[in-house]
Formats: C-alpha cells, structure tokens, sequence
C-alpha cells in the first residue's frame, strides 16, 4: 500500500536528462572568437529524452530550469517506485507457486 500511495502523490513528471551547452557563433570580433581568450556564449539548458522509440532534445530557458529539475526528480522516483512493486510482485507470485506446489504435493487423507 505504501507504494501506491508514494506512486499516487508523484505529480508531474518527465524522462530525460538535462545538460548546459556552450556555443560560440563565429561572428568577426565577438568574444567567442577572440584568438587570445575566447569566451563561449552560454549556459544554454538542454533537455534530452527518448519517448516511444523518438529521441527529442529541446532547450529549456532558465526560469523553467527549477519545474524541470522537479519534474525529472519525480520521473526517476516514479521508475524506482514501479521497479520496487515489480520486485515484490515477482516475489508474492513465486511465493504463491511454491504454496500452490506443496498444497498439491501433500498426501490426501481419507477417513
């Protein structure tokens, strides 16, 4: 029960994961192109995710950077959450064979 309970309060959520980029735009005379000490423009956020079988990357701006964060936190607690009710299933059906097994195994008695 803990874990529906955990699994019904999770909130939004989304696969992927989220990377800062770094660009330089090569126009004559910006600073990320100075010879002697280039500086690149950026951080640029990147969100990269896999979705039925489709890779998708977007950019993310920064006042959406906190959402996102939450929402990738919530996605990764989401999969460890169903792997554990996975786990446990497994374990209640194999539990439940092996009972199933030694209550077909006994001797019937006859009076």
């Amino acid at each position: 029960m803990k874990l529906k309970t955990e699994l019904s309060q999770i909130g939004e959520m989304r696969p992927g994961s989220l990377s800062q980029q770094y660009s330089a735009c090569q126009k004559r005379g910006c600073k990320c192109v100075d010879p002697v000490k280039p500086k690149k423009h950026g951080p640029f956020y990147q969100l990269s995710y896999s979705h039925r079988g489709k890779s998708t990357t977007q950019f993310v701006r920064p006042q959406f950077l906190t959402q996102v964060r939450r929402q990738l936190a919530a996605y990764k607690r989401f999969k460890t959450l169903t792997e554990e009710w996975v786990a446990l299933a497994l374990e209640l059906s194999k539990a439940k064979l092996e009972e199933a097994r030694l209550a077909a195994s006994k001797p019937k008695r006859t009076r």
